[in-house]
């Protein structure tokens, strides 16, 4: 009997694969969603922010 060596697969393997097609899917999401109105910069308002707000004790 003759025995076969495996062959190596060539490219990437599966699990990168998998990692790669969930992450355009989330950039894609992302995307859309900054395009539609419904990103981040939604939930900041529409007034100026100031930074530190101090209470004075007298």
């Amino acid at each position: 009997m003759s025995r076969r060596e495996p062959v190596p697969e060539e490219g990437m393997p599966r699990w990168v694969k998998g990692f790669l097609v969930v992450g355009a899917l989330l950039l894609v999401v992302v995307v859309v969603a900054v395009l539609t109105g419904h990103g981040p910069g939604r939930h900041l308002g529409s007034g100026s922010v100031s930074g530190v707000v101090r209470s004075e004790r007298g």
